[in-house]
C-alpha cells in the first residue's frame, strides 16, 4: 500500500513494549516499595528519552530531492535516477539513527525498493513496459539507534519516466523484401519537370565542395553560391498500426508491434523516405521527413534527425490499442503519392479483418502486412507444469546493475519458440501477409518463406 505524502512519527512495537514495561515497573515500585523495580523503570525511561533525542536530531534537515537523469529510455534499458539529501542533514553527521529511502515504484519499473540513506543516492531503474510510468512517491524512513521510534516522511514529486519502443536492426534482405532499400527509393523518384523544384542555390560555406559552386547564381548575386539539390517529389510511405480494441489483448504483442513500427520508421528515414504512422482510426500518430544528416557530414542535420526521432518514439510510446470499430475504423485514405505501405497488427485468427487496408495504401506498389501472436502463451502445453513460461523478473532500484539470470532464461525461451514456429508468408488481397510470433525478429518476418499448401 502506497502511503500518503506527509510526515508520521510513531513509536515502534519495541517502543510501545518498553513504555508499557516502564509504567508497570514504576507502579510496582510505588505500590510494593520494591527499589529494583523503580531502578529498572528509571533505566527504561532513560532509554525512551535517548530514543526521542535521537529521532528528533535525525529529523533535522531531513529533506530530499529526486530527479531523472534519463526521462525516456527504450524498454529493457535502465534509466539513471539521482536522489540526494538537500542541505546538511544531521543524520549524516551525527549517527543517532538509521535510515533508508523507500521508493514506491510501479511494477513496470521494478516495484518497491529500498536505498540506504546517504547524502547522494544514485541508482538505476529498469523499464519493463512501453509507455509512461509515474515513479510514485518515496519515503524517508528513520529509526533511532534503539529502535524505539519510527519517522516516515513521504514525498510525491510527480516524476514521469517513459519506456520507448525498441528500435531494432533491419538487414538488407528485409529492406529489399519490403521495397524500402535506398536504391529502390532512388529509382522510383521522378525526374524534375516544368515548375518543379530543382537545384537550390545557397551561400557558400566553408568546407563545401568547390565542384558544387553555382556560377550563374554567384554571378547574379555577387557572392559564391553552392548548388544544393532538392528532390522533386519525396518518396512517401505509410505505416498502419492495427490499434483496434480486442477482447483478450496481449501487452507482449502490442509492445513488439510498436517496436517493429519504430524499426521500420528508422529504416525508411535512413533510406530517404517521408513516413507517416497512422492508427486503426486513421489518426496520425507521427510523421517524419527524410533524414537531413544523410548522406554527408551535416552536424545540424544529424541533430535535427535525432530530435525528430525522439519525438516519434515518444508518440509511439503512448499508443493505446483501444480503437472502437464503431468509431470508423480504417476510414482514412493515404496520401495519393504513397509508394510503400506496411501494416502491423495482432494475429487473432483473422488478422486485419476490421480494417480496409487498401484505403490506407493509396497507390503503393509495395504492400506488406505483418500479424503477430503471443510468443509464450501459445506454448502453454510445452511448459513442464502446464503453465506458460514467465518473463524476466523485474527488481527494485536498490539492486543496481545485478539483474540475475532471469533475462537469460527468458531469451532461451523465446529462441525455442522461434525454432518451433517459423513465420509464414501468404497473400491477403494485394498485400503480402506475414504471420509470426512476438519472438520473431523483423528480419525473420520479412524474409519468411511462402506458406506451404496444406
Amino acid at each position: 500500500m502506497t502511503p500518503r505524502p506527509g510526515t508520521i512519527l510513531r513509536p515502534t512495537g519495541r517502543g510501545i513494549a518498553v513504555l508499557g514495561l516502564c509504567l508497570g515497573l514504576w507502579l510496582l515500585g510505588d505500590l510494593a516499595r520494591v527499589t529494583p523495580a523503580r531502578q529498572l523503570a528509571a533505566a527504561l525511561l532513560i532509554m525512551l528519552v535517548i530514543g526521542v533525542i535521537g529521532i528528533a536530531a535525525s529529523s533535522i534537515g531531513l529533506r530530499a530531492r529526486r530527479y531523472l537523469v534519463d526521462d525516456a529510455v527504450p524498454v529493457g534499458a535502465t534509466a539513471r535516477v539521482m536522489l540526494e539529501l538537500q542541505g546538511r542533514a544531521w543524520i549524516t553527521v551525527v549517527p543517532l539513527g538509521r535510515g533508508i529511502v523507500r521508493e514506491h515504484l510501479p511494477e513496470p519499473l521494478g516495484g518497491q525498493g529500498d536505498l540506504p540513506l546517504a547524502a547522494r543516492m544514485p541508482h538505476v531503474l529498469r523499464v519493463g513496459r512501453r509507455g509512461g510510468h509515474d515513479l510514485g512517491p518515496y519515503s524517508l524512513i528513520v529509526r533511532d539507534l534503539l529502535g524505539l521510534f519510527h519517522l516516515r516522511r513521504t514525498v510525491a514529486d510527480g516524476l514521469h519516466l517513459t519506456g520507448l519502443p525498441v528500435v531494432g536492426v533491419m538487414e538488407p534482405a528485409a529492406e529489399r523484401a519490403t521495397g524500402i532499400s535506398r536504391e529502390g527509393a532512388r529509382s522510383a523518384a521522378p525526374s524534375p519537370g516544368i515548375g518543379e523544384i530543382g537545384p537550390i542555390a545557397r551561400p557558400y560555406a566553408s568546407g563545401d565542395d568547390i565542384r558544387r559552386i553555382n556560377w550563374r547564381a554567384s554571378a547574379r548575386t555577387g557572392q559564391l553560391m553552392t548548388r544544393e539539390d532538392e528532390p522533386a517529389a519525396g518518396q512517401s510511405a505509410v505505416i498502419v498500426l492495427d490499434t483496434s480494441q480486442r477482447e483478450d489483448p496481449s501487452p507482449e504483442v502490442e509492445d513488439v508491434l510498436v517496436s517493429h513500427a519504430a524499426t521500420v520508421l528508422d529504416a525508411l528515414g535512413r533510406s530517404g523516405w517521408e513516413v507517416r504512422i497512422v492508427d486503426a482510426s486513421g489518426d496520425e500518430i507521427t510523421r517524419t521527413g527524410r533524414r537531413r544528416g544523410i548522406p554527408g557530414p551535416s552536424p545540424l542535420g544529424r541533430e535535427a534527425d535525432a530530435v525528430e526521432q525522439r519525438a516519434s518514439l515518444l508518440a509511439l510510446a503512448d499508443v493505446d490499442f483501444d480503437d472502437d470499430a464503431s468509431g470508423g475504423i480504417g476510414q482514412d485514405h493515404a496520401a495519393g503519392h504513397t509508394a510503400l505501405a506496411i501494416a502491423l497488427g495482432p494475429d487473432d485468427g483473422d488478422p486485419f479483418s476490421g480494417l480496409e487496408l487498401d484505403r490506407f495504401a493509396g497507390r503503393a506498389a509495395h504492400r506488406t502486412a505483418i500479424a503477430l501472436r503471443p510468443a509464450l502463451v501459445s506454448d502453454t502445453a510445452d511448459a513442464p507444469d502446464g503453465k506458460p513460461p514467465h518473463p524476466a523478473r523485474r527488481i527494485g532500484p536498490a539492486d543496481g546493475e545485478d539483474f540475475g539470470h532471469a533475462h537469460e532464461q527468458h531469451a532461451r525461451e523465446l529462441a525455442a519458440v522461434r525454432d518451433r514456429h517459423a513465420p509464414t508468408r501468404s497473400r491477403i488481397g494485394a498485400w503480402t501477409l506475414v504471420r509470426g510470433t512476438a519472438a520473431d525478429t523483423l528480419t525473420d518476418l520479412l524474409t519468411a518463406d511462402e506458406e506451404q499448401d496444406r
